[in-house]
């Protein structure tokens, strides 16, 4: 049994294609760590355990989704070079072509000039060994990369993330380069259920992203505390003349005050769809249901 889809990883954005899935009559196996919400149990053992892969949980699949980070070229090649070769096996038939379309979940980290799109060349550095797994699976087996901007949707609400700022030294770079970017879970699903329906056209990797760029300090300057920070750092000349202003008042807010540091137009323009979800700083999750 060959299933349409193979989710590796039901994680946040395995919850919002499970659902997409369902609802255009898509058969699919997703997996988790511990088998919940009707989900196979299976993980992908560290490379430090010594452990081999339990492919017998994992059936053949048209499309495999991958959503957690794989750690070097080696851990893409054992997965995948292994998955493809398991199920050649039990066709019993080593000459059968097994070649499911490869889609892998990365993050924009390696993208660093302003702006970026999906031929800026990476910062190899930044992206680490994730990087070396994409370009495997791109190089090898022709598989799909994106590229995510920050994940939001639900209870993950970007306001929250000024708690990754628990004092004024880490706010402060923080103020130096302001740019946020975005994707829905729901988008992100939409994204990858297009990749599955035109996987001819979708190899090689893609920023993904709802097309804005968003001021992070106007997102969390809602906080009490980060608004204590930003009026104690005003009181220096450098982040006066950073800002713009010398009182929390005068700072102008939103996305006319950053700079686009991700362009996703190639995706959708490409795929032919549009983020449906974008993020607006102080409106609520308008997703109720794709």
């Amino acid at each position: 049994m060959v299933v349409p889809v193979l989710i590796l990883g039901s994680g946040f954005v395995g919850g919002y294609l499970v659902e997409l899935l369902k609802k255009n009559g898509v058969d699919y196996i997703a997996t988790t760590t511990d088998g919940r919400k009707e989900t196979t149990k299976w993980c992908l053992p560290k490379a430090e355990d010594d452990k081999s892969i339990d492919f017998d949980a994992l059936p053949a699949a048209r499309s495999v989704v991958i959503t957690f980070p794989l750690q070097g070229g080696d851990s893409a090649k054992q997965l995948v070079d292994g998955y493809i070769k398991h199920h050649r096996t039990l066709a019993n038939d080593s000459t059968a072509l097994i070649k499911p379309v490869w889609i892998y979940l990365g993050s924009t980290r390696p993208f660093k000039e302003s702006p970026s799109t999906r031929l800026t060349a990476l910062d190899i550095a930044a992206g680490g060994l994730r990087v070396e797994a994409e370009e495997y699976l791109i190089n090898e087996h022709n598989g799909c990369v994106l590229n995510l901007a920050g994940l939001w949707g639900g209870a993950r609400d970007p306001k929250n993330w000024s708690r990754f700022y628990p004092d004024k030294e880490k706010l402060r770079k923080r103020l130096a380069d302001r740019s946020l970017h975005l994707i829905h879970g729901a988008d992100v699903a939409r994204a990858i259920y297009a990749v599955i329906s035109q996987p001819d056209v979708s190899s090689g990797r893609w920023l993904v992203s709802d097309k804005r760029v968003h001021d992070a300090l106007e997102i969390y300057i809602g906080d009490k505390r980060i608004r204590e920070f930003v009026q104690e750092l005003l009181e220096e000349a450098e982040i006066r003349s950073l800002l713009g202003a010398s009182t929390i008042d005068g700072i102008r807010l939103g996305p006319s005050a950053v700079t686009l540091r991700i362009d996703s137009s190639h995706f959708w323009s490409h795929l032919k769809i549009e983020p449906k979800y974008p993020f607006t700083a102080g409106q609520p999750d308008l997703y109720i249901g794709i």
